[in-house]
């Protein structure tokens, strides 16, 4: 009798256990991820490759706004080993094969006011027969999101974290990352990871090497820039292992965040369910307090066919809004 009076007061003391959303009930948004290739944020940001780099640059102008609807021809494009922009060389010299130039994905958002719910649906393209570079997880889902503190974060999403010195991109120094000092503290095991244009002290956009990799900033630097919120969170959903809460600042750091509660996946022949379930709040270190009256600029990319770094579809960068009609995802309140 004792154990069931205190497991009420449990509860009670908890609050009461609040069901999930009723998803037929939330409207659907559909994005479309396509394949990126090599084009890292310094690609965006010439003209001589990108011919819409002043629209970015001057004008501030989110790359949805100009492709949203051509989105899935850029894919396709770079998937098949053509050029896009103004480039005459194809922007991808090791696509894998069979691999799908766009995946179209229907998203969802809710909120209870404590907790806000991601939903995504896709069907999964034919397998293409290339290596299994992650042979434990056939698929992963990664979503980051920004308050509005990381620069190119508003325009491109998760381009603001996509360098050409990244590991498997065109001005990669992989021996050089993989011999830093700091090389197993950042995790850069295989050579640089993602990072944030705020942990560098200069970041070279033009010239042979373009990027940033080696030009890191102070570790107390890092620090104040974590404490002042400048950093991307990220979530991910891992099809065979547990799901990672983390954030991306001066390398890609996929631990130390709390808000993150589940990610649960299920899959039915081809097609996908993928469930976020996370805090309002801010529960740990790189995690962002998501708050009503507030855009957050938000990017997400999938892994299939155990694909892994950058071989991945990426979407666009979007907004995420607490019952803000604004928000290109606008999570309601039920």
């Amino acid at each position: 009798m004792k154990k069931i009076a205190v497991t009420l007061m449990s509860a009670l003391i908890a609050g009461p256990v609040l069901a999930a959303p009723d998803w037929s009930k939330v409207p659907a948004v559909k994005v479309p991820l396509f394949y990126p290739g090599q084009s890292g944020l310094e690609w965006v940001l010439i003209k001589k490759d990108h011919s819409a780099a002043n629209q970015i640059l001057e004008k501030k102008r989110a790359c949805v706004k100009c492709h949203d609807t051509d989105a899935v021809e850029i894919g396709d494009k770079i998937a098949a080993g053509k050029p896009v922009g103004n480039e005459r060389q194809p922007l991808d010299n090791a696509v894998p094969k069979g691999k799908a130039g766009s995946i179209p994905v229907s998203v969802q958002a809710a909120h209870d006011g404590n907790k806000i719910y991601l939903r995504f649906e896709w069907d999964t393209p034919k397998a293409g027969g290339g290596k299994k570079m992650d042979p434990k997880n056939d698929t992963k889902l990664t979503v980051m999101f920004d308050d509005n503190k990381v620069e190119y974060a508003d325009r491109g999403g998760c381009w603001a974290t996509c360098h050409q010195d990244l590991r498997g991109m065109s001005d990669a120094n992989d021996a050089g990352a993989k011999g830093h000092a700091k090389a197993k503290e950042l995790g850069w095991g295989e050579g640089a990871t993602k990072y944030i244009k705020e942990s560098r002290t200069g970041l070279s956009v033009t010239g042979n090497t373009r990027g940033g990799w080696d030009k890191l900033k102070s570790d107390a630097e890092i620090e104040a820039a974590l404490k002042e919120g400048k950093f991307m969170d990220v979530i991910q959903f891992r099809s065979n292992e547990k799901a990672r809460d983390g954030y991306i600042l001066e390398a890609r750091h996929m631990d130390g965040g709390k808000s993150l509660i589940k990610a649960e996946g299920k899959k039915s022949g081809r097609h996908w369910t993928v469930i976020f379930e996370r805090t309002l709040a801010a529960g740990g270190k790189g995690d962002h307090a998501i708050a009503a009256g507030k855009l957050y600029n938000m990017g997400f990319a999938i892994h299939d066919d155990s694909a892994d770094g950058r071989f991945h579809h990426v979407s666009l960068g979007y907004t995420l809004g607490l019952d803000n009609a604004a928000a290109d995802f606008n999570a309601v309140k039920q």
